[in-house]
């Protein structure tokens, strides 16, 4: 048996996050720092708690508010789009036209938004989590105005940092010459990133660390339990799942077997997907006793916003894939796609949620 804690994290200074890419510091002048990754969340989490839960699902934008509650905040579907200057729409699954042919198998549909002629742009930003529990519902169909229809973060609430520093050798002493600048991404204030934490009812009450290390350099965060924090719900009502059409959300980045594509669940297909950029993330296993990190593995994973739209035979078996039933999980809210002891599944990448697409 478990039970699910969620704790936020708040950056108490920049942070320093690499993408795992090579940087040489005599021939580079410049290394990037990313969002923090799954793996960074887990990493802060085992350290919060002091040993590994069975599983962490984030990490999660999150706004706090003057009254200590925590609203999570979602990257914008991809399949959310501008239309013109003023308007937005959800794009739609349409046959190719005749004659045209992709490498993409047996996926024969692409997507588009109602009276466009094929020039909308990707909207971009970010979706608290009332926005999304209407996406997921498929109430953001229609065209609409994003000043009166839909609540909206247009911009990152984070601004890059830049950070001058000298490289140093295996002893840690200043190597002559070899100055860079690192981009630090500092938050704004009142933003943190949430995970949630499923823990074994063995380990009774507990209390996490009030501060842990958070990405490179010995940056910190200040920890607490975000109450009342949950995923934003799907549509519950098998009716909604007309035609056993389900709409699967990427919330934290996938690194599945297939590379972009989604592993199909038994009894559907794959009908058409939004999938952003490939983006990169370091993974590595814990060394001992707290040292250096082992097995460094430089991945590319799908980028959290992606939307792959799924088909079943019928409402009830993609209602009971998507939510789950009295003996069953469903995949909402779960990290999806690998085995079940698979490290990089515990760790929280591929968490989806699950909706309805029109």
């Amino acid at each position: 048996m478990t039970r699910s804690v969620w704790l936020a994290f708040t950056p108490r200074d920049s942070l320093f996050i690499r993408d795992g890419r090579v940087f040489d510091a005599g021939a580079d002048n410049v290394a990037r720092a990313v969002w923090p990754s799954p793996s960074t969340i887990a990493g802060a989490v085992g350290a919060a708690f002091g040993r590994e839960p069975v599983e962490v699902r984030g990490p999660v934008l999150a706004r706090r508010s003057r009254r200590g509650r925590w609203t999570p905040y979602f990257r914008t579907p991809a399949d959310v789009v501008a239309v013109g200057e003023h308007e937005v729409a959800r794009l739609s699954p349409r046959d190719m036209p005749e004659g045209s042919t992709t490498d993409l198998g047996a996926v024969r549909s692409w997507l588009g938004a109602a009276g466009s002629v094929g020039m909308e742009q990707r909207w971009g930003g970010w979706l608290p989590g009332d926005e999304m529990r209407r996406y997921l519902a498929g109430e953001l169909t229609a065209r609409v105005t994003p000043a009166g229809g839909i609540r909206h973060l247009d911009q990152d609430p984070a601004q890059t940092e830049p950070h001058v520093g000298l490289a140093r050798t295996e002893n840690r002493t200043a190597r002559t010459g070899f100055l860079y600048q690192a981009a630090h991404l500092r938050l704004a204030e009142g933003w943190g990133f949430l995970a949630e934490c499923v823990l074994p009812d063995d380990w009774g009450e507990v209390e996490p660390r009030r501060s842990v290390q958070f990405g490179g350099r010995g940056r910190q965060a200040w920890v607490e339990v975000a109450d009342a924090v949950r995923w934003p719900a799907p549509p519950s009502d098998e009716r909604a799942f007309s035609g056993g059409r389900v709409a699967v959300y990427v919330a934290t980045p996938a690194l599945w077997p297939g590379g972009w594509r989604i592993p199909t669940p038994e009894g559907a297909e794959l009908v058409t997907a939004a999938v952003g950029d490939a983006e990169p993330v370091a993974t590595a296993t814990p060394g001992p006793r707290g040292g250096r990190p082992n097995n460094r593995m430089l991945r590319w994973a799908v980028p959290a916003g992606s939307v792959y739209c799924l088909r079943f035979a019928d409402a009830a078996t993609a209602r009971a894939w998507a939510l789950g039933g009295a003996h069953a999980p469903g995949a909402h809210g779960t990290a999806y796609g690998r085995e079940r002891e698979d490290r990089l599944r515990t760790a929280g990448f591929g968490v989806v949620l699950t909706g309805v697409w029109t």
